[in-house]
């Protein structure tokens, strides 16, 4: 084994939220399947991310997928993910825990990018 790996990757609070696109695949069933829903994004690590948003998934524990479209620096990036958890946030927002499901390539992308933009938050 390489390094030290730690449990939970480094998670990265946004001190301003980022603005994002949460889109449904078009191949689920129930609301907003196929359309774009606008959110914000509150926190990321390669493994997952924390996300507020008007959609409403009725969430169920399981199968929900989501891809997640979003911009930290010049690359616009496009993730899928599961959603973990979900719950209500004050009136007519709701707030989901997303496991990212990233092939190795992506992974990486994500993670130079978060390291690009951490840099340019200083």
């Amino acid at each position: 084994m390489e390094g030290v790996s730690r449990k939970e990757p480094f998670r990265y609070v946004m001190n301003q939220p980022i603005d994002c696109w949460l889109e449904v695949p078009a191949s689920n069933t129930g609301p907003g399947a196929g359309k774009l829903t606008e959110g914000v994004m509150l926190d990321l690590s390669r493994s997952g991310c924390k996300i507020r948003s008007s959609l409403n998934l009725r969430f169920t524990s399981g199968n929900t997928k989501l891809i997640i479209h979003f911009q930290l620096n010049e690359i616009k990036l496009q993730l899928e993910g599961s959603v973990r958890w979900g719950w209500m946030f004050g009136l007519g927002q709701f707030q989901y825990g997303i496991r990212l499901d990233l092939e190795e390539a992506e992974e990486e992308l994500l993670l130079r990018e978060i390291e690009t933009w951490t840099l340019s938050q200083h």
